[in-house]
């Protein structure tokens, strides 16, 4: 299952959170020597965990981290407005029914591909499922051209928003990929996995 983690429910989630926050800046800083303001620490966090943010976090059976990927609504700031709106040729995308994905993240001591894969498959499934469930027909992201390709194997409508760009010594490209209304029912499909992935945890009230 991959749990949806809202705003008003991190704190059950906290240790899992923390965990994701660790795996990001061993791959994004540590590994592929992204140039984040986490230099330094063992967490990578942005401005852009902030209360808008939503999690989709995939857990083993003991609760550890195992991948992730982070979703912002596009009518708040988020990367390709702010950070990479030179990649997007008639600007970036913007509306209700738009919602970025930042930040896919598995953890890196995970070294069976395997693990990695249907992680990657379950997290693209739940992508699918949070789209329908809250009317988003579209999501922006910002990815290495090269890796277009992966984009397109999982079964992904995926639009060029601009040609691709060289920062910082690679090539980025700014990417959305439509959910169409039997994007999810095809995924389904395609994955041979019938019932949904995505779990809902309604955060505990506290007593008055």
């Amino acid at each position: 299952m991959i749990d949806l983690v809202l705003p008003e429910a991190r704190f059950g989630f906290a240790g899992a959170l923390m965990q994701m926050h660790h795996d990001r800046k061993q791959v994004f800083v540590d590994r592929f020597g992204w140039r984040l303001p986490a230099r330094g620490s063992w967490l990578e966090v942005d401005e852009f965990d902030n209360d808008f943010a939503v999690y989709l976090l995939a857990r083993s059976d003991d609760g550890r981290h195992q991948g992730s990927v982070r979703l912002l609504p596009s009518t708040q700031p988020h990367m390709l407005q702010t950070l990479f709106a030179n990649l997007c040729r008639d600007g970036a995308p913007i509306g209700e029914d738009v919602w970025e994905i930042s930040r896919l993240v598995t953890n890196p001591t995970d070294a069976q591909g395997t693990t990695m894969l249907r992680v990657h498959r379950m997290l693209a499934l739940a992508l699918l499922e949070f789209a329908t469930g809250n009317g988003i027909t579209r999501y922006t992201l910002v990815a290495e051209a090269s890796r277009v390709p992966a984009l397109l194997s999982v079964g992904w409508s995926v639009v060029p928003l601009g040609l691709p760009t060289l920062c910082e010594g690679e090539q980025l490209q700014a990417l959305q990929i439509d959910v169409e209304p039997g994007s999810l029912m095809a995924m389904r499909r395609r994955l041979r996995i019938e019932k949904p992935v995505l779990r809902i945890v309604q955060p505990k009230r506290q007593a008055a």
